[in-house]
């Protein structure tokens, strides 16, 4: 056995050992950035609007928010999918000034990007001139937020309702650079995303994909050499490099009018092995720092193109 997998059996690594504050639960005082781009979301607001009165931006609002819709996702039953996919629920805290809408994640958009700047130094503030891939974009929270610094941003989203509200707000706040697109993960892997960005901010969805190691490679492939991957994720408490099976079957089944989250998650990674997964599939540098609870943070960096191990993969014409 040689010596660095008999470090990781033995113990965490010492990478593992730094602990966070939990992100909006107490006090900001390690996340100096938080207050910055809590001023950068205040263009966001209803004095804003381009070519929509304040009010029909809340009916436009108030009709995505009433979404209840399993065909326009391409279901043919909504039993076994989802409540987040088949209800509009949305994604983060927004205040629009005249109204605010409480989000699914709060304020997890601006602890996130403070995290990543002022914890891990790996983007700074201003990020004009850079163009980023926001995969998992929901209701466009951390996508908005990474336009207001100045990124061009491909923000990439599964469910269907949701890219088409963000479309709508990138249209009525004249959002310049910022591209939505629905789309999955997995369909990321075209030469139109291949040594394309300088960031691609992974977050909240390692644990929701059926095949982590391929994610991680499609989100590799997508950066240019010297880019950066800020992944952010669910872990399991274990040190050792395992993944935690939590499918379909791991959750009970809720009514056809209250749904489970059945699907929600698929594997629980710890955070030795999503460490051991990024340098696999090629990143380089790769740091993290454990969150609260249940959640870590890695910044990984793309020094270059290199080939990964191939049997097994998947996806084969993935390069």
């Amino acid at each position: 056995m040689s010596e660095t997998n008999q470090r990781v059996r033995r113990g965490a690594p010492s990478w593992l050992m730094n602990r966070l504050r939990k992100p909006g639960s107490g006090s900001r005082a390690d996340l100096p950035s938080y207050a910055y781009l809590q001023e950068l979301m205040r263009r966001y607001r209803t004095d804003r609007l381009v070519g929509v009165s304040p009010a029909e931006f809340r009916k436009r609002i108030d009709e995505f928010l009433q979404l209840d819709d399993y065909s326009m996702e391409g279901f043919a039953q909504p039993d076994k999918q989802r409540d987040l996919t088949i209800r509009f629920h949305w994604g983060h805290d927004h205040d629009f000034g005249e109204f605010a809408l409480r989000g699914r994640m709060q304020d997890r958009h601006l602890s996130l990007i403070a995290t990543f700047i002022d914890q891990l130094d790996a983007i700074p503030r201003d990020l004009s001139g850079k163009s980023v891939l926001d995969l998992g974009a929901w209701t466009g929270g951390t996508s908005l937020l990474l336009s207001a610094m100045g990124a061009n941003v491909v923000a990439i989203e599964e469910v269907r309702k949701y890219v088409e509200c963000l479309e709508y707000l990138q249209r009525v706040f004249d959002v310049q650079g910022l591209s939505p697109h629905a789309l999955s993960l997995f369909e990321c892997s075209g030469p139109e995303f291949e040594a394309r960005f300088d960031v691609v901010l992974f977050a909240g969805v390692l644990y929701h994909v059926t095949d982590p190691v391929l994610a991680l490679r499609i989100v590799f492939n997508a950066l240019k050499p010297g880019g950066v991957c800020l992944v952010e994720t669910a872990v399991c408490a274990s040190r050792d490099p395992t993944l935690v099976y939590e499918g379909p079957s791991e959750v009970t089944w809720g009514s056809a009018k209250n749904r489970s989250r059945a699907g929600w998650n698929w594997f629980i990674p710890s955070s030795t092995a999503v460490h051991q997964m990024m340098i696999d599939v090629g990143f380089s540098q790769v740091r993290a720092l454990e969150g609260p609870g249940d959640r870590a943070y890695f910044v990984g960096t793309k020094l270059g193109q290199v080939d990964m191990l191939r049997a097994g993969l998947s996806a084969r014409h993935v390069s």
